[in-house]
């Protein structure tokens, strides 16, 4: 499985937290494939360990490159630089409603990134997700969407995703913004809960035995 650089045994002091440059890209999906390996959603995605660990670099990687195209992409890192630690992922207003030539070409992307052809039963599981989160997304109302905030295992109890998201809703309360997100851990909704988001409707029931998304909104600050 690749992971993200940080050496084993590191010392793991707060991390600081600043938007990433281009660049970065492949760490970040390294790191943000770190942190989701286990998640919930991604282990129903993609239920096969060894397809699962060889693909989500890639599939990161689509929404990195798709996030840091509007701004939208955190880095977390240690004062010593070992590299990034956690990543968060949005897209700002409008992004989400009306994609442009980019966003849909990052659709695109996926389906290569998760070796569509070769698992159809993950891609079905993949395009149910979308489908469904497409669905409930809020419409007409402005929002900044939260896509993905995570830290790599090394780094958990560390304060990387609570720091993450502070740096993020400080951006959101600049622009007099809201928020939204879809939680699908028990990890990621304390974090979310700690930020002053609140459930939004009923959660989300995958099909085929998934798990469910709670959605979650923070309204303007």
């Amino acid at each position: 499985m690749t992971t993200a650089t940080v050496p084993p045994g590191a010392a793991l002091a707060a991390p600081a937290v600043r938007p990433a440059r281009p660049e970065e890209a492949p760490a970040l999906a390294r790191v943000l494939a770190a942190a989701f390996h286990d998640d919930p959603l991604t282990r129903w995605a993609f239920p096969d360990d060894a397809h699962r660990a060889r693909i989500l670099p890639a599939f990161f990687r689509v929404h990195v490159d798709q996030c840091l195209a509007h701004q939208g992409a955190l880095t977390a890192q240690h004062p010593d630089d070992h590299g990034p630690v956690g990543a968060l992922l949005f897209l700002p207003p409008g992004v989400w409603e009306h994609p442009g030539e980019q966003d849909q070409a990052a659709a695109r992307a996926l389906d290569a990134a998760v070796d569509a052809d070769a698992h159809p039963e993950s891609a079905r599981r993949l395009a149910a997700i979308t489908r469904l989160q497409a669905r409930r997304h809020p419409r007409h109302r402005p929002h900044h969407y939260l896509a993905f905030v995570g830290a790599h295992p090394d780094a958990r109890h560390t304060g990387t995703g609570t720091a993450l998201l502070r740096a993020f809703l400080a951006r959101v309360d600049h622009d007099g913004q809201a928020a939204y997100a879809e939680t699908s851990s028990p990890g990621g909704a304390r974090v979310c809960g700690a930020g002053g988001f609140t459930r939004f409707g009923e959660a989300i029931a995958l099909p085929a035995g998934g798990p469910r998304l709670t959605p979650v909104w923070r309204g303007p600050r």
